[in-house]
């Protein structure tokens, strides 16, 4: 079986063990606010922008 990092939650960088999937503990660990802010403000930077803005 290859080998797989640990995931680690990207709104609190905490490592999440093996048994947990980040789905389950950004909805136990975080409000839905957090985690639309932290979707928006990584969209806005990955998003290009024209020259006139």
């Amino acid at each position: 079986m290859p080998y797989e990092p640990p995931v680690e939650c990207p709104l609190c960088q905490e490592t999440l063990e093996l048994d947990q999937t980040l789905e389950m503990h950004l909805i136990g660990s975080h409000t839905q606010r957090e985690v639309a802010r932290y979707l928006a403000s990584h969209h806005e930077r990955v998003q290009p922008r024209s020259v006139s803005d």
